[in-house]
């Protein structure tokens, strides 16, 4: 039986930066959060949190001790002035904010920059969220409150649940397979899911319950005067009845309560979505109510992987709505991710290989592929990891010096770039030409993409 290993303070405010984000704060939270994680990774140094103004001319303050109308650095890199680092928050190029830690400068700021990395991601997201749903309360897809109500109304419950004594759960509920159903039978397929699991669980519950919806595939279900296993009963009865309007689909949901399980919101909402994460390692289709003696809460690590592969699909789907001009550079994640799977990559790096792909062509497109990878490796190597990095720094040549995820981020952009994602047409197009230049790639890659194609093609 495993037990949950107490964190230390810096996975401690990794933790709670994790759960900000996915709780659906707002920017002040998210910012708020980065602060205190940053502090703890610098040993308790005095941190001051900032983001861009809205007029992208300077650097307002969002958290601790600091004037306001700070100018935006111009390097990426961390750098030490007077009394202080200051690590910028770089998200695709663009610095959204920074952290000032006061701290000498001899004082190791690498995991600083950890938490700079996640924290430019949440940011970005998050604003890319406001910007889509224009501050509406509500989710325009399923009529379902939205996440700021979610938050609202769970520190109202807790704070009356404190004055009273009684208790509260929390469900987070995510559908199972919809990335997969939508890219089988279409965008309309995957939201009608979604309207039909709004519809099960918001007519399911008491009068005085709340569902919400958090993100692109979760809801949120505040549950009060309930203790976590009623809590767990409810929503499998509730994900019952969607399995019997939806052929057979599944949800996975964890659940969490005060004050048995936690007694702060970003708390409970970490324990709510690691009981989440539990019941699908087990193969999702079931809830969980969580219970320290079971559920083995996610390390810093973990959490940080999970941020990653979140922020990215929230990122991919804002920018989809909001701007519209993401589609060569999610064409090319997606080969990526195909390609890995059939080449046999863990599902994890599968993953992290399709996000360090996306920022390949979303940092710079249409640049000449040298200069983008370039450009691509100095983002990935301050948002993410030097490994990251290392796989973006060879994808223009592609040669058998590079490593393999290298190698499959130079196709997946060559075919993409040939017009291979435009229909059947184009990429039989662009594989009869990427089968011309063939010894520019990996003949390992070329077959894999060929497999993957015939495939598609037989189905």
């Amino acid at each position: 039986m495993l037990r949950r290993r107490a964190p230390d303070a810096f996975e401690a405010g990794l933790a709670d930066l994790v759960a900000a984000c996915e709780s659906g704060v707002d920017l002040a939270g998210v910012l708020e959060a980065a602060r205190r994680a940053a502090s703890a990774a610098a040993g308790g140094a005095e941190v001051s949190a900032y983001a861009i103004a809205e007029d992208g001319t300077n650097l307002r303050l969002a958290g601790g001790p600091g004037a306001d109308g700070l100018p935006i650095p111009t390097d990426p890199e961390p750098r030490h002035a007077g009394d202080a680092w200051i690590v910028p928050l770089i998200s695709a190029r663009r610095t959204v904010g920074c952290l000032v830690v006061r701290a000498a400068a001899s004082t190791d700021v690498g995991r600083v920059r950890l938490v700079a990395g996640m924290a430019a991601q949440a940011v970005e997201a998050a604003r890319l969220w406001e910007a889509v749903a224009g501050g509406a309360s509500h989710d325009p897809l399923t009529g379902l409150p939205g996440h700021r109500s979610f938050d609202r109304v769970l520190a109202r419950e807790l704070s009356r649940a404190m004055r009273t004594g009684d208790p509260v759960a929390v469900g987070v509920v995510a559908v199972d397979g919809l990335a997969q159903r939508a890219e089988a039978d279409g965008a309309s397929a995957g939201d009608e899911l979604l309207r039909t699991a709004a519809r099960c669980f918001g007519t399911g519950v008491r009068p005085y319950d709340t569902v919400c919806r958090l993100g692109a595939d979760d809801f949120g279900l505040v549950l009060p005067a309930m203790e976590a296993e009623p809590a767990r009963a409810l929503i499998e009865r509730l994900a019952a009845a969607f399995a019997a309007s939806a052929s057979g689909a599944t949800v996975s949901a964890g659940v969490a309560a005060f004050p048995a399980n936690a007694d702060t919101q970003p708390e409970l909402m970490r324990l709510a979505t690691g009981a989440l994460y539990w019941a699908r390692r087990g193969g999702g289709g079931r809830a969980v109510a969580y219970d320290a003696d079971v559920v083995e809460a996610l390390s810093g690590e973990e959490h940080a992987r999970r941020l990653e592969r979140d922020t990215y699909e929230r990122t991919l789907r804002a920018l989809d709505a909001a701007r519209g001009h993401s589609a060569t550079a999610r064409a090319v994640s997606d080969y990526a991710g195909h390609l890995a799977a059939e080449l046999g990559f863990p599902p994890e790096r599968a993953d992290r290989l399709r996000m360090v792909a996306f920022l390949y062509d979303a940092t710079a497109p249409g640049d000449e592929p040298r200069e983008r990878a370039r450009v691509a490796a100095r983002v990935a190597s301050s948002a993410l990891d030097a490994e990251a990095a290392g796989w973006l720094e060879a994808p223009a040549d592609g040669g058998a010096d590079a490593p393999l995820e290298s190698r499959v981020i130079a196709l997946a952009a060559a075919f993409v770039e040939a017009g291979g994602h435009t229909g059947s047409a184009g990429a039989g197009r662009a594989l009869a030409e990427l089968w011309q230049r063939r010894d520019e790639f990996d003949p390992a890659c070329m077959r894999a993409l060929e497999s993957l194609l015939a495939a598609r093609e037989a189905g």
